[in-house]
C-alpha cells in the first residue's frame, strides 16, 4: 500500500493525496533527466533533512514552511485582481500555488515516516507535534479564497486551453478541491467547515496512531509453539510472563499470521485470531465519529454521502459505478467461491471430524490444499533472501529502465533505527541513470522492530518535482519502503516476496515520474489507479524467469529447481476466490460505511456482510478497527481491485516477462512517468485500448477445475 497524512487537503496532497498528473512539455523522460539541474541534500540530517538533526528542528522547520508559505500567499493575495494575459503569467501563478503545497508536504511527509518508523520516542512525538501543526495550517490554506480566486482567474482565463496537459489537470483537480471543501460558502459556513475538518483529521491520526499502539498480550502453551517460533525470537521480541509452562504470545501481524497459517491446534488458532481481532477496541467509538463527522461535512459541501463526495474526481466517479463492477466481480466469483469453501470444509472434516468452518479455519486448511500438490512453502523461502530479492530488483530495473540502484552508507544523522542490530537497521539506495544523472533516493527498512509502523507501506520523504517555473531545476524523490518481514535475517517467505515487490512498484512510480508540480507527483494520482504499478510489478514474484534471477539456496546458492517453480505456479490461483472475496466484502464494507447514513453500528454493518457473502464470522470480533485503509482510503478501498484488473492487463499487453527495455520505455513515458499528471483513463486509452477496468482479468483460471 502507499502511506499517506490523513489529512484532506487541496493545496498539498502529500505522500499520495487524491489527484492525477502529466507531464507538462516536458516531452519524454529522458531528454528531461539531461536538461535539468537536479538538486540533492548532502546534509546530515534526519533522512538527509537538512537542519533536521535533533528533534525540536521539527517544529522549527514546520514554522519556517508556515513563514514560506504565507510570503508566497501574499504574493498571490497582491495579484489576485490582476488580469491574466499571458501562458507564462498563468505558469508562475500555478507554481507558486504549488510551491506552497510543496513547502508543507517537504515537512509534514517527513514527519509522517518519522512518527511511524523511529525507535525514539521523542523523535516520534516531535514528529507528531509539527504534523498536527501542519495538519491546521493546511485547513487554512484549504480555506483560503484569494488562492481559489487568482485558481479561478487562470482556469477562466482566454489563456487556459494554451496551458500544458499537466497544468491544466492541476489547475481544473485544484479547482474542484477547493469546492468539495466549501470555498464556496459562507464565511461562518466556511469556518464551521474548517473546524470540521479538523476534527476529522484528528479522528483520522488517532485511528491510526491507535493501530500502531494497541498491542495486547497473552499467554499460550509453551508446547502450541515449539514448531512455530524459535524459543529465542519470542524472548527476544515480546516480554515474557514468565509463568510455568507458558509463552507469551502478541497480536503483532506476524505472531497472527504465523499461527493461523501454520498451526495444527484449533484452540491455539482461535486464541490468537480472537485476541488479534479484537486488540483495537478503542477504535470503534473513533470510527463512529469518523463516519458521522465525514457524512457532516460532505452534505455541507453539497453532497449525499461521504463516498458520493469521494468518488468525484476518481475513475468510477459514483458509488453506482463501484457497485456495477463488485457486483459483476461477485457475480463471477460466485462458483469459484462455493467450490472452494467446500474443500475446506472437506479438509476440515477429515482432520477435526466437523465440516463447520471457522474463520480461523481458512488460512490453516487452505495453506494444507495449497501445499497438497508437494509445494513446500519452508523449503520454497530457503530460495528467498532479502540480499537476493534485493540484488533482482536491481537488475530488474537495469533491464526495464537502464537506471541503477546503487547502495550509499547512511550517516548516523540520518538514521531512525538507533540500537537495531546491523543486520536488521535500514539501508539506501542512490538511484541514477546509465549516464550518471542522479534520480532520487529509496531507503529499505524491512525488519519488525518495538514501536514501528506494523505492516507494509511506500512513505514519500520528498516528491520530485520541478523547482522553477522553466524547470530547469529539480527536486529528486526521496522515498522509504517500510516492510516487517517475518525474517531471521535470511530467508522470507513467497508472500513477503510478492509484498516488497508490490512496495516497490510504488516506489518506482514516485522515483521515476517526471512532473513540474510536486502536487501531481509519482503516486499522487486517482487512488483508483494508484495501486496498478505496485500490482504490476507483484507479477514478477511470479515469473519463473524472474524467480530464478533471485531464487538462490541462502546455503548453497543452487538455483531454484524448475520443479518448484511449477509447483508455486500451480497455486497461484488456488483458492483466490477466498482472496477476491475478501476484497469484495472490504470493499462492500468501505462503501456501505461511508455512504448514506444507515441505523446499524460499523460491527452490525461487517458481521452482517460477512454473513450476506457466506463468510465465516466470529461474534464479537471487530478486524475492521485495525483497516487502516478506511483512513487513508476511505470509500476509494475498490481501488484495489481495479488496480489489479489493469495491472494484470498490462502485463500481458507489455510482455513485461521479457524484462525488455522497450517494454520497460513504454512502460515508463507512457504510465510511470506521468505520476498523476495525467487522466487515468487516457492512459488506459493509448496502453490498452479501454477506459475502464475488465473484470475478466480477475478472474482468469478461477474456473479451472481442481483436484486435492
Amino acid at each position: 500500500m502507499i502511506k499517506f497524512c490523513p489529512v484532506k487537503i487541496k493545496i498539498m496532497q502529500y505522500a499520495r493525496k487524491d489527484c492525477l498528473m502529466k507531464s507538462c512539455n516536458l516531452m519524454k523522460h529522458r531528454p528531461f533527466i539531461q536538461k535539468a539541474r537536479y538538486s540533492s541534500t548532502t546534509a546530515s540530517g534526519l533522512f538527509s533533512i537538512k537542519n533536521l538533526g535533533q528533534p525540536a528542528d521539527f517544529l522549527t522547520l514546520a514554522s519556517e514552511a508556515k513563514g514560506t508559505c504565507d510570503s508566497l500567499r501574499g504574493i498571490i493575495s497582491n495579484q489576485v485582481d490582476t488580469p491574466i494575459s499571458t501562458v507564462r503569467q498563468a505558469s508562475e501563478i500555478l507554481f507558486v500555488l504549488d510551491s506552497i503545497s510543496k513547502h508543507v508536504c517537504n515537512v509534514i511527509d517527513a514527519a509522517e515516516l518519522c512518527r511511524s518508523v523511529h525507535t525514539d520516542p521523542k523523535w516520534r512525538e516531535s514528529a507528531t507535534n509539527a504534523f498536527s501543526i501542519l495538519s491546521d495550517y493546511i485547513a487554512q490554506l484549504n480555506s483560503d479564497k484569494d488562492l481559489y480566486r487568482r485558481l479561478r482567474n487562470v482556469v477562466d482565463s482566454d489563456i487556459f486551453t494554451s496551458l500544458s496537459e499537466e497544468q491544466q489537470r492541476f489547475a481544473t483537480l485544484l479547482k474542484a478541491e477547493f469546492e468539495r471543501d466549501g470555498i464556496h460558502l459562507s464565511d461562518e459556513d466556511c469556518e464551521t467547515l474548517r473546524r470540521l475538518q479538523n476534527h476529522i483529521v484528528e479522528l483520522e491520526s488517532l485511528f491510526q496512531e491507535n493501530i500502531t499502539s494497541s498491542k495486547k498480550f497473552f499467554d499460550v502453551d509453551a508446547h502450541l509453539t515449539e514448531q512455530l517460533f524459535p524459543r529465542a525470537f519470542l524472548e527476544t521480541h515480546i516480554p515474557q510472563s514468565g509463568n510455568s509452562g507458558k509463552v507469551t504470545l502478541s497480536t503483532d501481524s506476524y505472531i497472527s499470521n504465523t499461527v493461523g497459517r501454520y498451526s495444527a491446534n484449533p484452540v491455539l488458532r482461535k486464541q490468537v485470531y480472537m485476541e488479534s481481532m479484537t486488540s483495537c477496541a478503542e477504535n470503534l467509538e473513533v470510527l463512529e465519529s469518523l463516519r458521522r463527522l465525514r457524512h457532516e461535512s460532505a452534505t455541507m459541501q453539497g453532497f449525499g454521502s461521504y463516498a458520493e463526495r469521494c468518488l468525484t474526481d476518481k475513475m468510477a466517479k459514483t458509488p453506482k459505478s463501484v457497485d456495477n463492477f463488485i457486483s459483476k466481480l461477485q457475480e463471477r466469483i460466485r462458483e469459484p467461491y462455493q467450490r472452494d469453501m467446500t474443500l475446506i470444509q472437506q479438509a476440515k472434516q477429515k482432520v477435526e471430524g466437523n465440516s463447520i468452518v471457522e474463520p480461523w479455519d481458512i488460512p490453516f486448511y487452505s495453506g494444507i490444499l495449497r501445499s497438497s500438490n508437494g509445494l513446500d512453502p519452508a523449503e520454497l523461502s530457503t530460495y528467498l533472501t532479502i540480499p537476493n530479492c534485493v540484488e533482482g530488483m536491481k537488475v530488474l530495473v537495469r533491464k526495464l529502465f537502464g537506471i541503477i540502484l546503487e547502495e550509499a552508507e547512511m550517516n548516523e544523522g540520518e538514521r531512525w533505527d538507533h540500537g537495531v542490530a546491523a543486520k536488521e537497521r535500514a539501508r539506501k539506495f542512490v538511484v541514477t541513470s546509465e549516464n550518471g544523472k542522479s534520480l532520487g533516493t529509496m531507503y529499505l527498512d524491512l525488519h519488525p522492530r518495538e514501536g514501528k509502523y506494523s505492516h507494509a507501506a511506500h512513505f514519500t520523504v520528498k516528491c520530485g518535482c520541478a523547482e522553477s517555473v522553466d524547470a530547469k531545476d529539480f527536486q529528486l524523490p526521496v522515498v522509504a519502503l517500510i516492510c516487517n518481514l517475518s525474517t531471521d535475517g535470511q530467508t522470507i517467505s513467497h508472500s513477503e516476496f510478492e509484498t516488497l515487490m508490490h512496495e516497490f512498484g510504488h516506489a518506482l512510480h514516485s522515483l521515476l515520474s517526471r512532473t513540474t508540480f510536486q502536487h501531481m507527483s509519482g503516486t499522487r494520482a486517482a487512488m483508483d489507479f494508484v495501486e496498478t504499478p505496485s500490482h504490476l510489478l507483484e507479477h514478477f514474484s511470479w515469473d519463473p524467469d524472474f524467480l530464478r534471477l533471485v531464487g538462490k539456496h541462502h546455503l548453497t546458492s543452487n538455483v531454484i529447481p524448475d520443479k518448484m517453480i511449477r509447483l508455486l505456479l500451480q497455486t497461484r490461483q488456488e483458492f483466490r476466490s477466498l482472496e477476491l472475496q475478501n476484497q469484495i466484502l472490504y470493499s462492500r464494507f468501505d462503501q456501505a460505511l461511508f455512504g448514506p447514513p444507515i441505523d446499524a453500528s460499523s460491527i452490525q454493518i461487517f458481521s452482517s456482510l460477512y454473513r450476506k457473502q457466506n463468510i465465516p464470522y466470529a461474534n464479537g470480533t471487530h478486524w475492521h478497527t485495525k483497516f487502516q485503509h478506511l483512513v487513508t482510503y476511505g470509500a476509494g478501498y475498490y481501488g484495489y481491485l481495479y488496480a489489479q484488473a489493469f495491472a494484470s492487463d498490462l502485463w500481458k499487453e507489455l510482455k513485461l516477462e521479457k524484462m525488455s527495455r522497450s517494454s520497460g520505455e513504454r512502460l515508463w513515458n507512457d504510465l510511470l512517468g506521468h505520476g498523476g499528471g495525467r487522466d487515468p483513463q487516457k492512459m488506459m486509452q493509448d496502453l490498452l485500448g479501454r477506459k475502464y477496468p475488465s473484470v475478466d482479468a480477475l478472474v482468469v483460471d478461477l474456473t479451472n477445475n481442481r483436484k486435492h
